[in-house]
């Protein structure tokens, strides 16, 4: 698969520069300002739903990694640069691999996890696809695991002028695929899943969902 499928042009971005800048401004200013959802906030799912052996796709500077207790890490993108950035800081004192890969390649069948995150990654998507990748994924969780993340979905009732301005630019220049995006959609790739939480905080949409006990899919 090719990188502009997997996450529009924001792949290209991610380098040593600005991966040094992105905690500053999307963590600490971009969530709290524009997205109206706290940094803190999204710590606090990662915490609550990352489990012992735990694949996260698309991990960014390792921040989250950073803040879980998971004493076995899988990390997957194709930016070499974040699994680089994301394994040194989270990888001191546990088990880490990295998956230089698609979102959307298949993994081995034999990798399986106690949980999988997604942060801020499928609004990063152009492909509808993505959707049905994200119900593919419980075949790699093991019974009673779980996937959780966020994603940016505005809600045009509730955006700040700010914040669909933001979203648009970012979508105009490729950064962003979430201009179709809709809360609908992420509850139908969830459908396959029990313990569905779906609930949004300003403009972030967070969602976590366990694979059943009896699913032999």
């Amino acid at each position: 698969m090719s990188q502009a499928r997997d996450r529009g042009a924001s792949g290209g971005i991610y380098n040593p520069v600005t991966l040094r800048l992105y905690d500053a401004g999307v963590l600490g200013l971009t969530n709290r300002l524009i997205w109206r959802c706290p940094t803190a906030t999204m710590v606090e799912h990662y915490r609550s739903h990352a489990g012992r052996s735990h694949l996260d796709v698309g991990p960014g500077t390792g921040y989250f990694l950073e803040r879980i207790d998971s004493p076995s890490l899988t990390l997957l993108d194709l930016n070499a640069s974040c699994l680089a950035a994301a394994a040194d800081r989270a990888g001191h004192g546990r088990s880490i691999a990295s998956l230089q890969q698609s979102f959307f390649d298949p993994l081995p069948r034999e990798h399986s996890f106690d949980s999988i995150g997604l942060n801020f990654l499928l609004h990063c998507i152009p492909s509808h696809e993505k959707w049905d990748r994200l119900s593919q994924l419980r075949g790699h969780l093991r019974p009673g695991g779980t996937i959780f993340g966020s994603t940016l979905i505005p809600d045009p009732e509730t955006a700040t002028l700010a914040a669909r301005a933001l979203n648009s630019t970012y979508n105009k220049l490729g950064v962003f695929g979430n201009a179709d995006d809709t809360m609908d959609e992420l509850e139908n790739a969830l459908r396959g899943y029990t313990e569905v939480s779906t609930r949004r905080v300003g403009q972030v949409a967070l969602f976590s969902a366990r694979r059943p006990q009896e699913d032999h899919t």
